[in-house]
């Protein structure tokens, strides 16, 4: 299966203020993460991501991915496994 990352977010607001984003593309993680695992199923977390960017907050994931052809959002919280197929 193909399955091309596009762009990847992982992170929070801390205290819900918009002035405090703590967080990263992990764009690059993500791909990564696909490439190295059979089935394209991934548990969002600090370690499959490449840290942790807003350290004691719970952190939320968006990702635009392109699964065959077909472009496709995808989100959760921190701990979740998405099934990219």
């Amino acid at each position: 299966m193909a399955v091309n990352v596009i762009f990847a977010v992982y992170g929070a607001l801390r205290d819900g203020n918009s002035d405090k984003t703590e967080a990263a593309d992990v764009t690059r993680a993500l791909q990564k993460a696909l490439d190295n695992t059979v089935g394209e199923v991934v548990q969002i977390n600090n370690a499959n991501m490449g840290g942790d960017p807003a350290s004691g907050v719970v952190k939320h994931f968006g990702a635009i991915v392109d699964v065959n052809g077909r472009r496709r959002a995808f989100a959760c919280q921190e701990g979740q496994t998405i099934d990219f197929t």
